[in-house]
């Protein structure tokens, strides 16, 4: 898929990875990014430098009305980047344990399944439309103390396998984007995994994304896994 004049929304922009994705689009001729985020004005700060080429939109996946509104406004969207995220490293054993699991499903998961329905109509209006999810290798693993965002990622991981399927009886291409550690503020500056700069596992996911590829793992770390742990979806009627 060549990025050059395609027009792109990306949920979570004014995030350390949001950020580094647009930053890293906009080297790629593309025609139009939708930079959307719960504060409009920090993104009208963020991203003015950029002029007519990204439009700061104020969305909240958590709620349904401002995603129906945001899809009715973005109808000429191509590709569709859900990478709104939140992880509150609450352990399964804890008081907090379930309403951070609740919001982090909701961000996470349901805010996902809502943004692909509702520009789902959008999406087939285009050629080449993709729908790309950034996930990450906590879908695919156990982290101990992120447990119910692992939960919630790995949801994200069963959906993305799913529509991927049925979608690409329409000509739809969705990706999954998994990573490791990203040194971003959802990443504890304590943390001594190795950790990848935004800017490098945008220029992987942008490269990823022109290769057509299913699956992206712009880091070390994930590549590592997967080349011991390749993932296989088995199907069942």
């Amino acid at each position: 898929m060549n990025l050059k004049n395609k027009t792109i929304l990306i949920t979570g922009a004014d995030g350390g990875i949001g950020t580094a994705l647009i930053e890293e689009l906009t080297t790629k001729n593309i025609h139009k990014i939708y930079a959307t985020g719960l504060n409009l004005e920090i993104l009208k700060l963020k991203f003015g430098k950029f002029g007519d080429k990204v439009v700061p939109l104020e969305l909240d996946i958590t709620n349904s009305e401002s995603i129906k509104n945001c899809a009715s406004k973005c109808s000429d969207t191509e590709i569709l980047i859900n990478n709104a995220g939140v992880e509150y490293k609450i352990p399964f054993l804890e008081d907090k344990a379930v309403q951070s699991a609740l919001f982090e499903m909701k961000v996470n998961y349901i805010g996902v399944i809502e943004m692909i329905n509702n520009f789902l109509p959008n999406l087939k209006k285009q050629q080449n439309a993709n729908i790309v999810n950034i996930l990450s290798i906590g879908s695919l693993v156990v982290i101990k103390r992120l447990g119910t965002y692992c939960a919630s990622k790995t949801a994200t991981h069963i959906l993305t396998e799913t529509i991927r399927e049925e979608l690409s009886e329409i000509g739809i291409k969705v990706t999954a984007v998994y990573m490791g550690y990203v040194n971003t503020r959802m990443t504890p500056e304590e943390t001594k995994t190795t950790k990848s700069e935004p800017k490098d596992i945008a220029k992987e996911i942008c490269i990823g994304i022109e290769n057509g590829e299913e699956r992206i793992y712009p880091d070390q770390v994930t590549k590592n896994f997967i080349n011991e742990n390749p993932i296989k979806t088995t199907y069942f009627d």
